[in-house]
């Protein structure tokens, strides 16, 4: 979090609140909490106004996590056993699923070289420390505005620094696939007619394709979805060959842009075959 001289008013928690919100698809009942927090945390005259307050950001916390690990979702991923001493999904489990979705343990230690288990401790102390926050004990009362404020913008930091976490293992997956993603979208589009291609000459072949971009789009417990992006060389002939060599055919050579959707299972997520991938090239520009 930005600071104010290394400590966080109540504007840069408000800042940093609604920028969270924002990022999560502008969750206006997380906005609303948050607000309400904040309220409460300016009460100077509410002596017990951060044990209110850690009540609340609990509450929020526990909104994020639920709504970003659905029970049935983390119930179904390969990875998941039922904690022996319990028989909900614990915290720890769904910060994996946050991080990770259904990715096998073994994928993302040997492959991706990634640890979760140390944002998902995070995870599990900030909401242990809300925990002891909202109890109202004599030795437990909150109304230090610094400490709550402290605790404000460790929560918002902790709950950034999961969503960190979850972005930079897809980007880990993004760098692992692009050879294999590189080599299918070529397979598909040398081996497959693709229309919007063949309607511009008489015969149209690809020379060569470049990708731009590739993106996670989502993992869920069994399916890890793909976009990616770039632009296709081709060949465009009119008329046939021989009609090319007595100069009454002719060549040109263009490039456009495509748009390709890949769904694979996430047990397998960097094995993509060309039959894996939808391609769609926008030729709009040769019409223009």
């Amino acid at each position: 979090m930005i600071m104010t001289n290394g400590i966080a008013t109540w504007r840069d928690i408000s800042n940093e609140s609604r920028a969270l919100a924002k990022r999560l698809d502008r969750d206006k009942f997380l906005k609303t909490v948050f607000k309400g927090c904040i309220k409460v945390g300016q009460s100077k005259n509410n002596p017990i106004r951060g044990n209110f307050v850690a009540a609340g950001l609990r509450e929020a916390v526990g909104h994020i996590i639920h709504k970003l690990s659905p029970d049935e979702d983390v119930r179904a991923c390969v990875w998941f056993k039922q904690a022996p001493d319990t028989d909900t999904v614990t915290r720890r489990q769904r910060a994996n699923y946050i991080i990770k979705a259904g990715l096998p343990d073994e994928f993302v230690k040997d492959i991706l070289k990634f640890e979760v288990k140390p944002h998902a401790d995070e995870l599990i102390e900030m909401v242990n420390q809300l925990n002891r926050s909202t109890h109202v004990r004599p030795n437990t009362i909150l109304a230090d505005g610094s400490k709550i404020r402290r605790i404000f913008s460790e929560v918002l930091d902790g709950i950034n620094a999961l969503l960190d976490a979850a972005e930079e293992s897809r980007d880990l997956i993004e760098e692992a696939v692009a050879g294999a993603m590189q080599t299918a979208v070529f397979e598909k589009m040398i081996g497959e007619a693709i229309q919007e291609l063949d309607e511009l000459s008489t015969h149209t072949a690809i020379d060569h394709h470049w990708v731009d971009e590739i993106v996670v789009t989502d993992m869920d417990a069994n399916t890890i979805y793909y976009e990616v992006t770039g632009s296709v060389v081709v060949e465009l002939q009119y008329g046939s060959g021989s009609d090319v060599a007595n100069d009454i055919g002719a060549r040109d050579t263009d490039e456009y842009p495509y748009e390709a959707e890949i769904e694979l299972p996430i047990s397998d997520p960097l094995t993509v075959a060309a039959s894996d991938v939808r391609v769609k090239v926008d030729t709009s520009s040769f019409y223009i």
